[in-house]
């Protein structure tokens, strides 16, 4: 259960901060997660549309907006492994926000890559769009989480 329930029997508004935390952490795994499926579709697509008799992935401006969403997501990952060791608060928020805004901009960039056929439900992209811009917001927003890191950065101790 994500909140205790109280003597009469209904739920309380807000979740633990144990839950909330957890809730966190398992987003920001599921949106690393869906931004890595995106890269490799977007990569897989790029190596097979043509374009002046090449293929697309071998573009300069299409190779350097892949090499971006991939240095996010690779930054991303180790922020949320060490979030899954010490299950801080603060440290899952960081980590939440940067695998979360990682996939979205993903999601945006494999959404441009992809043209037109990207906004179709049968090819399956949506699906993994809507993923990225849902997770981006669930269990607080950016702002939210990265207040709470702000805060939480005068309680360090080097």
């Amino acid at each position: 259960r994500l909140t205790p329930l109280a003597p009469g029997g209904e739920l309380l508004d807000a979740p633990t901060g144990q839950a909330l935390t957890w809730a966190r952490l398992a987003t920001a795994a599921q949106a690393l997660g869906v931004g890595l499926a995106l890269l490799d579709r977007t990569v897989e697509y790029v190596r097979q549309r043509t374009q002046f008799g090449v293929p697309v992935g071998s573009f300069q401006a299409v190779r350097h907006r892949l090499a971006d969403v991939k240095i996010a997501l690779e930054f991303a990952r180790p922020l949320v492994f060490g979030a899954a060791l010490s299950l801080r608060p603060a440290e899952v928020a960081a980590a939440k926000v940067a695998a979360c805004e990682a996939a979205y901009t993903t999601a945006r960039t494999a959404l441009q890559l992809h043209g037109a056929i990207g906004y179709t439900a049968e090819y399956g992209l949506s699906l993994w769009l809507t993923k990225a811009r849902a997770l981006r917001t669930a269990w607080g927003d950016p702002h939210a989480c990265r207040a709470l890191v702000v805060s939480a950065a005068g309680d360090r101790r080097w």
